[in-house]
């Protein structure tokens, strides 16, 4: 009589043996493949950013003007300018600066529309002048026109300007000085057009306060968005751990010391300490370049 041959009985796998996901190493290994992943999307969008060679013109307007001449003035204090008299109820005079922060030299050739100043409503202009240049090879210049001069214009021109080179403008209009002076041009490489800094005067009017332009403030969000994504990750990892599991439990069943509960801390894995750490570096981060970054104005001062 034929039996039926039963089948090979096979002794059940201890658990945990040969299962590479319940290895505490390649959990963590993936936590930190994770964070350097995100790091380096992060890290590369930066310096792909900062390497680009490109020009980047820029303008500023000194907040410190002085008014020669105001309608509330007494009328027999009249304004003479080369032997003639100004037939304006306001006259200002302001400094300008014109520079580049970028990190391509701009030449004349790369010039597509010609630079000019343009001054609020259409003012006459009196005078314009270089008061302060980079370095004399720019060549720096502005075209003394006077049909351009009476309707609030002045055109520009310059050699080279290399990457932190440029000029400080002495201009004298017969207009106000609610408005500033404008620029108006474009150049080769810069579609979005020129710079333009605001600054106000701080509680002394004389010092300058700054206002951070948008070629600061995309890596600033981006290391603030870092930091805070690196303490949220960290914080996420330590409620998942035995002793997080453990004390949230020891929450839900005893509400009666729940304060007490709150106030207990559980070690925390080394990983947690890393990401928290990444994360106060990151802010640091951000305070440099807030506090550290460069001063306002033209790098060769006013």
């Amino acid at each position: 009589m034929n039996r039926q041959r039963e089948p090979d009985k096979v002794a059940p796998t201890p658990e945990g043996v040969g299962d590479w996901r319940s290895n505490i190493f390649f959990f963590w290994l993936g936590i930190g493949g994770t964070v350097g992943t995100l790091l380096g999307v992060v890290l590369s969008v930066y310096f792909y950013q900062a390497s680009q060679i490109k020009p980047l013109l820029t303008f500023g307007v000194h907040p410190l003007k002085t008014e020669l001449q105001r309608p509330e003035y007494a009328k027999e204090l009249g304004f003479i300018y080369n032997g003639k008299p100004v037939e304006s109820a306001s006259i200002t005079s302001v400094q300008a600066s014109i520079w580049n922060a970028g990190t391509r030299s701009i030449r004349d050739s790369d010039v597509l529309d010609p630079f000019r100043l343009v001054m609020p409503d259409g003012s006459p202009i009196l005078s314009v002048r270089v008061r302060k240049t980079s370095r004399p090879i720019c060549r720096f210049e502005c075209l003394d026109n006077q049909e351009d001069f009476k309707s609030g214009k002045c055109r520009l021109k310059w050699v080279i300007l290399e990457p932190g080179d440029g000029a400080v403008l002495q201009i004298i209009y017969a207009g106000g000085a609610r408005r500033d002076p404008t620029l108006e041009g474009a150049v080769e490489g810069q579609r979005d057009g020129v710079v333009v800094e605001q600054y106000d005067l701080a509680g002394n009017m004389r010092a300058i306060s700054y206002s951070i332009s948008m070629t600061r403030v995309w890596p600033i969000l981006v290391l603030l968005l870092v930091a805070i994504l690196l303490i949220f990750i960290a914080n996420r990892i330590d409620k998942k751990t035995a002793a997080g599991k453990k004390l949230a439990e020891e929450k839900a069943q005893a509400r009666k010391h729940l304060a007490e509960l709150q106030n207990r801390t559980v070690p925390s894995p080394p990983v947690t300490w890393i990401l928290m750490v990444g994360g106060v570096v990151c802010v640091l981060g951000v305070l440099w370049m807030v506090l550290f970054g460069s001063s306002p104005g033209p790098p060769f001062g006013w």
